[in-house]
């Protein structure tokens, strides 16, 4: 194979993972009815359980309960459960504290998946809505996710994660790849379905849980995808809003994704079925969205030194431009007053978040990827 077919193999696989997909599955979707479920009143809300795990969360529990309890949702119908795991801080006695909240815990952590495994045991709603602690939820989030469940053909439902405006150029274009990101599972969800949920918050009926492996990494990946699996729909919900702040530097978002990404890859390797079009309902969108994404950082690479190897006037241009893109992102990473430069913040966000691709595979791959999160 020349150099010239590899440079332009990796080129438009490059253009149909960032465009091509995005406004394929947009196509797709405007072919389809939008959602036709009614806000559920008072008396037609089911019993709801939201459930929580919390690592040393003393100080936002409060805030966060206060938050819940403001809901637009008859609040004798939410049950509030919240899993303390292992913190040392005294989150358990803060909770315990607290009228109409139940707490379980862990003295020593084990991470998000057996927190919940441990939570959903003792659920007894027909509904549960996972969210974090650290978000805010919109008065009618829960309200409106719930009201989705009105056709029989929806597993899940994910609410919208919107992050509160950034001051830095940084957080600005963290924002913006939120924003695109955000428009791609629109689409997918309006098509048929998202591939995962929102973390911060997202619903399934009770009886649709299963227990986690206890190291599972994401669960909003897992839990969704075993609901879509048995053929029914996982919706993202654009008025079931929960409020986050941007990373205001890129290497706090790269650490948060290079934790996603792990994750990404630990669910694929115990569920070879996502790979199958038979078995999987949103092959397409697995494949374009979750498993191209991951490998365009090897096809950047292609296309930077086939390009060096290439001679005609065409390629050189095109080796210059890729140079002078990375020389941007390094500017970024090693010198932070250039950070204020739109296109140096732009470069380094791009380039961290692909590198954070390959990262993942090898924290993956040497067994290093964690389900204890540790804040940023």
């Amino acid at each position: 194979m020349t150099a010239a077919v590899l440079f332009w193999a990796a080129a438009l696989f490059i253009a149909y993972t960032y465009f091509g997909y995005p406004l394929l599955i947009a196509a797709l979707a405007s072919r389809r009815p939008l959602p036709s479920c009614p806000l559920l009143d008072d008396d037609a809300l089911p019993r709801v359980t939201i459930v929580m795990a919390a690592y040393n969360e003393a100080r936002r529990l409060p805030a966060k309960i206060a938050n819940l309890r403001a809901l637009d949702y008859p609040q004798d119908k939410v049950d509030i459960l919240v899993v303390s795991d292992g913190s040392d801080d005294g989150s358990l006695d803060v909770l315990r504290a607290m009228r109409g909240v139940r707490a379980l815990g862990y003295a020593h952590r084990q991470g998000k998946a057996a927190a919940l495994n441990l939570a959903l045991a003792a659920v007894h709603t027909e509904f549960v809505v996972f969210c974090d602690v650290r978000q805010d939820l919109a008065p009618q989030a829960v309200r409106r996710l719930i009201s989705d469940f009105c056709d029989p053909a929806v597993g899940a439902v994910s609410g919208e994660l919107v992050h509160r405006p950034s001051d830095t150029h940084t957080g600005q274009h963290i924002g913006l790849y939120w924003r695109y990101e955000k428009a791609i599972r629109k689409a997918e969800s309006r098509f048929h379905s998202t591939v995962g949920a929102t973390g911060a918050l997202y619903a399934i009926r009770t009886s649709d849980f299963s227990p986690l492996a206890p190291d599972t990494i994401l669960d909003d990946f897992e839990i969704p995808m075993r609901i879509t699996r048995s053929g029914r729909r996982t919706l993202l919900e654009p008025q079931a809003l929960v409020y986050d702040v941007l990373q205001s530097e890129s290497a706090a978002e790269k650490k948060r994704k290079i934790r996603t990404l792990s994750g990404n890859f630990q669910t694929f390797s115990r569920n070879f079925w996502l790979f199958s079009p038979v078995q999987n309902p949103v092959w397409l969108q697995f494949i374009s969205h979750k498993v191209f994404r991951l490998l365009v950082p090897y096809a950047l690479l292609i296309t930077l030194f086939s390009s060096a190897l290439l001679t005609a006037p065409l390629y050189r241009l095109a080796l210059l431009l890729q140079l002078g893109f990375y020389l941007l992102a390094a500017a970024g990473r090693w010198l932070p007053a250039a950070r204020r430069n739109r296109w140096v913040s732009f470069a380094q966000v791009f380039f961290d978040m692909n590198a954070a691709a390959i990262i993942a595979l090898l924290t993956f791959v040497s067994g290093r990827a964690s389900a204890k999160w540790e804040k940023t």
